[in-house]
């Protein structure tokens, strides 16, 4: 891009600007010298503004992970009709399973002129579930009988099986608060409100802490044979996405198959915290975008996403300035994907 500074002259500015234009352009003037340097300010923010532009378009950076008013305006689409298509089945909530109570309504005067109402045999049916108005929680004394075992020469108990070891909470509010936690991402002092004020169950943040430290301890068997299994299969899926911990950016891995997911929070996003996943050499196929970190993996074969290689080629056409061969190189290889694609659908459809 090039402006130019005075037609007479010919003299425009861009890269190609010479010592001699340049002291031509001082000799003419402060006005024209002011001219100059302002062109050459507004032309740099431009392509400061297009490079920034091309850089937030990388795919190994997260969407979540830009601000807002750096991601692309959505695309306009037009009214869509609500429901399902013609043909289709509808979806709609069924009747309940059971009815715990009944209801019988019947107006006394007519709800819009206030008249007289002769009466009908016409009724008709409808269902509503809520939940109940009174949440008050449920406190259980349990008397614990201790007795004597002569095997094993020393008295013994059995386990309530309804809360943890020592704790004063039952297994409902451990499993809903740390699923409202973990799972919804709701954050700790927005559990405390919904228990204190809604639920009418005190707890505390210390409280609740503590109960998913030790539920943390007695999954953790369970967490590593997922892993264990995740190593030992035949394909694995592996991701990465931007996750907060205490307002700071980590990120939570998964690596997944057909049947089993394993998440990983990690501050890292680079080959260490894959490390600390693949404990052994990976004997399986990988299959991931092209993010650098799992180059440095040891695997017994790779699969990149589909789905990524065709945005890729989508990307270095509209912002690598690719060679004159590569039009047809990249039609020829989107063209394979896709069929690939296709052919995969049909999978079941198809002899061995």
């Amino acid at each position: 891009m090039e402006v130019r500074v005075n037609q007479a002259t010919e003299i425009a500015l861009g890269p190609n600007l010479t010592e001699e234009e340049a002291r031509a352009i001082v000799r003419q003037g402060e006005e024209v010298a002011v001219f100059a340097l302002l062109a050459l300010a507004k032309l740099l923010a431009e392509q400061l503004a297009q490079a920034a532009a091309t850089s937030n378009q990388s795919p190994s950076t997260p969407s979540g992970m830009k601000p807002p008013y750096q991601k692309p305006a959505a695309p306009a689409r037009g009214k869509k009709k609500p429901g399902r298509k013609n043909g289709h089945r509808g979806s709609h909530r069924g009747a309940p399973p059971r009815i715990d109570h009944h209801a019988e309504h019947r107006a006394e005067v007519c709800p819009y002129c206030g008249g007289p109402l002769d009466r009908c045999q016409e009724t008709r049916i409808r269902y509503t579930e809520d939940i109940p108005d009174n949440l008050r929680s449920q406190v259980t004394e349990h008397l614990i009988h201790r007795d004597w075992c002569s095997r094993c020469k020393k008295k013994v108990e059995p386990a309530v099986t309804g809360a943890m070891p020592n704790a004063t909470l039952g297994n409902r509010v451990l499993v809903l608060s740390a699923w409202l936690h973990y799972a919804l991402g709701t954050s700790l002092a927005q559990i405390v409100d919904v228990f204190n004020f809604h639920l009418l169950l005190k707890v505390t943040p210390g409280g609740l802490t503590q109960m998913w430290r030790r539920l943390a301890q007695l999954l953790t068997p369970w967490y590593e044979a997922i892993q264990q299994e995740a190593l030992d299969s035949a394909v694995l899926n592996a991701d990465e996405t931007g996750w907060r911990v205490k307002g700071q950016t980590h990120w939570l891995w998964c690596f997944a198959t057909g049947t089993l997911s394993y998440f990983m929070i990690d501050r890292s996003r680079g080959s260490p915290a894959l490390l600390k996943f693949f404990t052994q050499e990976f004997a399986g196929t990988l299959v991931s975008d092209f993010w650098g970190a799992y180059n440095a993996l040891h695997c017994a074969s790779r699969q990149k996403c589909l789905v990524h290689l065709l945005r890729d080629l989508e990307h270095v056409e509209k912002y690598r300035s690719p060679g004159a061969e590569w039009p047809a190189f990249a039609k020829q290889l989107r063209r394979l994907v896709r069929d690939a694609i296709r052919l995969q659908r049909r999978r079941d459809e198809l002899a061995p």
